[in-house]
Parts: C-alpha cells; structure tokens; sequence
C-alpha cells in the first residue's frame, strides 16, 4: 500500500473529507487528491501536519508500520532499557550496531529529527558560509569515496566499520545533484538510528518520489546540511525575491538548484513570496508554505505563465507584470493584484514562477 492510499484509509477512517484535511494542513483540496491518487508525494514537513490531523504516527503512514509494536522482543527491550545504567546501555547501543555491521561513527546528543542533526554538525564543524563543502565534510568522517561505472544509480554507501565508502557513478554530470547526494549518504551514514550497512541513490528517481522513511530523513538531513537554514534565511533578510536573485544565489553562492533554495526560502519566508514549478498547465513543485492565500489548482488563463503554453519562447526567456490575485488564488479578496514573474527555459520545458502580493 502506498503512502497516499495510507493517507486516505487513516482520513476515512476519521470520517475526514479531502477538502477538510487540505484546510487543515494549509494545502489545496487538489494537493491532497493528487497525494491519495499517488501523483504527488508530501514533504517530510507537510507529513508530519498530516499524521497529526490523522492522529498517527508519521512511521504508520510512511510504512504502514505503527510505532507501538506488537512483537514480544520489542516490548520486551523497551521495559528493560530504563533498568540499565548508562554505560550498560552505551553496551547494548554499541552491540546493535555491531550487529548492523555499521557503528555509530560520530558520539551525539539524541534529536529527534535529521535537521536537529544537520544544524548540529553545522555547529561542529563551525561552517559559516557557503557553498558548502560536502566532500571534504565526509573526509572529516574518515568516508572514503571511489568513482566507478554504476548500473541504475548515483551513488552507494557502504558503512563499513572501519571505513565508510560511497561509491559514485563515473558518468553522472550532474555536479550539483551529485554534491546532495553525497549530503544525502552523509544523513544515512550519521542519523543514529539509519543502521542499514548498504544505501542506494537511484539514477532515474527523483527525491520527492521517494516513499522510504530513511531517504525521506536522509533528504531532510541533506537540505539543512547544503542550505544552513540561518545562513538563507540572514541572506534573504533585506532582500526582495526574484527569480533572477534565486538564480544567481543559486548559481554563484550555494551551488544548487534554485528550486532546493526556494524550498529553503520558503521555510522562513514563506508569507513573502509563492515558487511554483509548473509544466504546461500543472504544477510540479509548490512552495507556498505561510502565505496568506490558498492557491489554485493549477496554472490557469490570464496567468503569465499559461502565456509561455500559447506563446512558448524558442529560447530561455523571462516575462513579468501585475495580475488578478484570483487568476492564482482561491480565497483571495476582490481587487487585490499580484505581482507575477516567470522564466521558461525550453531546453528544460519547466515553467518557473515567483508570486508576490502588490504593495501599493
């Protein structure tokens, strides 16, 4: 069963109908429809809304496994832990990752999710500008990389106990991509509890259509690693969002893709500005996290991104200029504009665009 199927079963069961679940985690009725049906996939912050609207735990709706076990060992492992002392439990720790065939490669303080552990090796390693340096993180931890022909993926980690290996694809050209992969491995080979000895990136599939809760996290661990969340957010401060700014930040300081930046943007300055991604007239990615307004469904008439389907540009081209709030929102009030900006590159058919309210 899939995580949409997941979804749907647990809002049934609570007597949930789409729309009021989309109202309660701040995303369309569409959204979620799309997410049931299996063409969308959540982020790993829009599941944790959803697992609470539903009263249940992210690891039911992500693996259909629920975080109260009915095996007898883990019931059994869970009344004796608190009777142990802390080196006896240091003892068990080191013992279940000896049976893993991995260790635990870096002693830290328990956070409960893969940010929490990007933010603190931040803080370690002291990293105070971008880009960041991924690779000559990993060496930090001793990781041991080796360049080879790989078949149906970018990259494998292997967490050797003595020394960690990621094997990557000779082939890739992708530099940017392949830098948040190693991020990617980096979160397998650090969250504590990723004991797995063998993780793979696939070549041909993308991040968000990933299902496995370890890759989720591991993506979660790599977006805060590559994009410190303060350093974007204190870069963003005094700044007004453009597409042309996400480019060149993009591009000339975090060497990454612009979408990754305005997700990351999003997150603190999500009232600010709505990023969408869109191909022809559906949206592919959607940023729009604190803004006051519900989008719509897809891109419509009027907009001046449905202008590039009737008036596609032969070569990368950029169009902007002041809209109908209605032609992108659902509930926005009447005679409130705003201001639109889009870029098309056919090379790549993806329709950027960058909303922002009109301040008069």
């Amino acid at each position: 069963m899939t995580i949409g199927k997941r979804i749907a079963k647990k809002r049934k069961a609570q007597k949930l109908t789409q729309a009021a679940l989309a109202g309660a985690v701040g995303v369309s009725t569409a959204f979620v429809s799309q997410i049931e049906g299996g063409s969308r996939n959540p982020s790993y912050g829009l599941m944790i809304k959803i697992a609470h609207e539903l009263q249940a735990s992210i690891e039911s709706l992500l693996s259909g496994e629920s975080t109260t076990s009915s095996d007898p060992l883990d019931k059994l492992l869970h009344a004796i832990t608190p009777f142990l002392d802390t080196d006896k439990k240091k003892k068990v720790i080191d013992y279940i990752f000896l049976l893993s065939g991995s260790k635990h490669y870096r002693e830290t303080p328990f956070f409960s999710s893969p940010t929490e552990y990007a933010q603190f090796f931040i803080q370690e390693l002291n990293i105070k500008d971008t880009p960041v340096d991924v690779f000559q993180i990993a060496e930090n931890f001793g990781v041991k990389f080796v360049r080879a022909e790989l078949k149906d993926c970018e990259a494998i980690l292997y967490k050797n106990p003595d020394t960690p290996l990621i094997l990557l694809d000779s082939n890739n050209p992708h530099q940017e991509r392949e830098k948040f992969t190693v991020a990617i491995m980096l979160g397998h080979l650090l969250i504590p509890w990723h004991l797995k000895h063998t993780f793979y990136r696939s070549e041909d599939k993308r991040s968000l259509d990933n299902e496995d809760k370890l890759e989720i996290e591991a993506r979660q661990f790599a977006g805060e690693l590559m994009l410190p969340g303060l350093l974007v957010k204190n870069d963003f401060k005094k700044i007004d969002p453009s597409i042309e700014i996400f480019e060149k930040f993009a591009r000339e300081k975090y060497r990454c893709s612009m979408t990754a930046l305005a997700h990351k943007y999003s997150e603190h300055y999500g009232s600010r500005a709505v990023y969408i991604t869109s191909d022809k007239t559906a949206f592919t990615r959607t940023y729009d996290k604190g803004f006051p307004y519900k989008l719509v469904d897809d891109v419509t008439e009027g907009s001046i991104a449905y202008s590039f389907i009737v008036d596609p540009p032969t070569s990368k081209e950029s169009r902007s200029g002041v809209v109908e709030g209605s032609i992108w929102f659902k509930d926005i009030p009447a005679g409130i504009k705003v201001v639109e900006e889009s870029m098309l590159d056919p090379r790549f058919g993806i329709t950027v665009t960058l909303l922002q309210l009109e301040h008069k």
